[in-house]
């Protein structure tokens, strides 16, 4: 997998949610990044597969899964708030 993989889907999108959230149900995302489901569903499985993110179920809740970022993932959002930063102070 590559940066090409990260392009696709609203990846990024989520990548710097979770790192500023910590933590996101699937319907969070969808909320918060104004993406389809099938589109959070879709980038969350590439971020997996990166090993980027990490889902949990939580029981209380009828199995309500809640992403996170693996400690790979939190130097990898990291860099990415960073950029963010930057090109915003540049508006």
């Amino acid at each position: 997998m590559s940066l090409a993989d990260l392009e696709k889907r609203a990846a990024l999108q989520i990548l710097s949610y979770l790192y500023r959230r910590r933590s996101a149900t699937r319907t969070d995302l969808r909320k918060n990044i104004k993406a389809a489901m099938e589109t959070v569903y879709s980038a969350l499985d590439v971020l997996k597969d990166l090993g980027l993110v990490e889902e949990s179920v939580d029981d209380s809740f009828a199995g309500t899964k809640e992403a996170y970022l693996s400690e790979r993932g939190v130097i990898v959002a990291k860099r990415l708030v960073e950029i963010e930063e930057i090109l915003k102070s540049e508006e």
